[in-house]
């Protein structure tokens, strides 16, 4: 009994027939002679359809070629051929991937007789190895997507290993730093800190990569130019499914305005206490005085109180209306009353007082008949605070000139003085808001809004408003209305 299943189990014709594998053989002319069920059931061909047919028939076009013109060689040269690759097309016309292994029977003149060959079906690792193909190059495109995102945003984008060593910055980190991209070690990096921000930025980034806590800093960054900037530098570190950790991504973004901002804010507020402060102080001290001499209304220091007081709440009263411009002029709330008028005339009733004072000379030149469609009260601000302005910072230049001119579907007023004039870097910055030129020869101080307000209450006009200056010769500032 147990020969009988032993002769069975080993059955030469039975593995042939059923191997795991396919097993064929050919003639010297290439044709099929003998082949094994389990390569008919994988093509789905009868032996008989096969049988006396050429393989190379059963190939692609290009695993023709291949077969004939380097198969048959190798199989006649070197008795042997190992892991040839093709694409057997099938009955149905699908294709199956083998890989071809065969050997050679020669006579005793060395001359080709018949090729035994085994084909291995690859088709399923093919498949998995397209999978992986394909997600390697999704995840290469995806790599490539994000990279091309981190690229555009205008943050320094860049991650480290989980001990803190930068493998990957984006091409915001090169063009701020001006560097290649390779040039990611951290001394490169800790040098563009500023010396009063390392040390702090070490302590909480090392206790971050022991804690694995998120990172948060302001910190200063020197740029290209060779300027430091204030960058906020944000760090979390990325766990990955199993919990460990593995990258930290990071970035910095440029704060610099907002700090500056904030700066001139605190700025501001300290100029406005003192300059609120001052006539406040002075109206205190005159209205303590006046208390005295309530009892004495003769005496001949009462009109001269009354008057420095009134001056006082002049002060007190502009400033105040300044802030309240400028309230309204950033909630989007100043409301324009437009109306025809002679801008002329506006500028003579303006001027009127200054006049009466005679120390200085306003002379008014150009087309006394031009007429702008405008709020009156607003322009009449803006001539004002122009005049104040050549007073306060060209105060040796007794004439003040007002230019009036037609510009088109537009009428230019320029006022003009014959002071010192103001620094070419400085002109920008006239109208920003809070901005204020330094004048040491001046006496007078102010909030840095006057002019701030005048751009707002023109660009609100649908107008236009500059200045130009030249040193030692004085200063023209200008502005433009729409006539209509």
């Amino acid at each position: 009994m147990e020969n009988d299943l032993l002769a069975q189990l080993i059955d030469a014709e039975q593995l042939y027939q059923n191997a795991p594998c396919g097993y064929f053989s050919l003639s010297a002319d290439g044709k099929i002679i003998k082949i094994n069920l389990t390569l008919l059931n994988w093509l789905g061909y009868e032996e008989k359809e096969l049988l006396g047919q050429k393989f190379a028939s059963l190939l692609t076009k290009g695993g023709q070629m291949h077969f004939e013109m380097f198969f048959w060689p190798v199989a006649s040269i070197s008795k042997a051929v190992k892991e040839f690759s093709y694409e057997i097309l099938r009955k149905d016309g699908s294709l199956i991937a083998v890989l071809l292994n065969a050997s050679a029977l020669l006579d005793e003149h060395s001359k080709l007789q018949a090729i035994n060959a085994v084909l291995t079906n690859t088709t399923e690792r093919k498949n998995y190895e397209k999978e992986i193909l394909h997600s390697k190059r999704v995840a290469e495109s995806e790599k490539k997507r994000l990279q091309f995102m981190a690229d555009l945003v205008p943050e320094i984008i860049w991650t480290t290993t989980a001990k803190g060593n930068i493998d990957y910055v984006n091409a915001r980190f090169c063009q701020y730093f001006n560097c290649n991209g390779e040039d990611t070690r951290s001394s490169f990096v800790l040098s563009k800190v500023h010396k009063d921000d390392l040390r702090e930025l070490l302590k909480v980034w090392y206790r971050s990569i022991e804690t694995g806590e998120h990172l948060q800093k302001e910190i200063r960054l020197l740029n290209r130019e060779g300027i430091y900037e204030w960058h906020l530098l944000k760090s979390a570190l990325f766990l990955d499914e199993e919990g460990n950790m593995t990258n930290w991504f990071g970035s910095c973004a440029n704060i610099n305005d907002h700090i500056n901002a904030l700066k001139k804010k605190d700025e501001f507020i300290s100029i406005a206490s003192h300059e609120l402060k001052t006539p406040i102080t002075s109206l205190k001290a005159v209205l303590q005085l006046l208390d005295r001499l309530k009892n004495d209304p003769s005496n001949k220091m009462v009109p001269g109180l009354i008057e420095k007081a009134n001056r006082n709440v002049d002060k007190v009263n502009a400033l105040v209306e300044d802030l309240l411009n400028a309230s309204q002029m950033n909630q989007g709330q100043l409301h324009l009353n437009k109306s025809i008028f002679n801008l002329a005339g506006l500028i003579s009733d303006c001027v009127h007082h200054i006049r009466i004072d005679q120390r200085y000379e306003i002379i008014i030149g150009g087309d006394d008949t031009l007429q702008v469609f405008a709020d009156e009260g607003r322009i009449e601000q803006v001539i004002a605070n122009f005049i104040t302005n050549a007073i306060k910072y060209a105060p040796d230049s007794k004439q003040i000139f007002i230019n009036l001119k037609n510009a088109g579907a537009n009428v230019l007023v320029e006022v003009v003085d014959k002071g010192p004039g103001i620094a070419e870097e400085k002109i920008p910055h006239l109208f920003d808001r809070y901005y204020q030129v330094e004048n040491k020869g001046s006496k007078y101080s102010g909030l840095g809004l006057g002019l701030f307000i005048c751009a707002e209450i023109v660009k609100r006009h649908g107008g236009e408003i500059g200045a130009r200056s030249t040193l030692g010769e004085g200063s023209v500032f200008w502005f433009s209305l729409p006539t209509s």
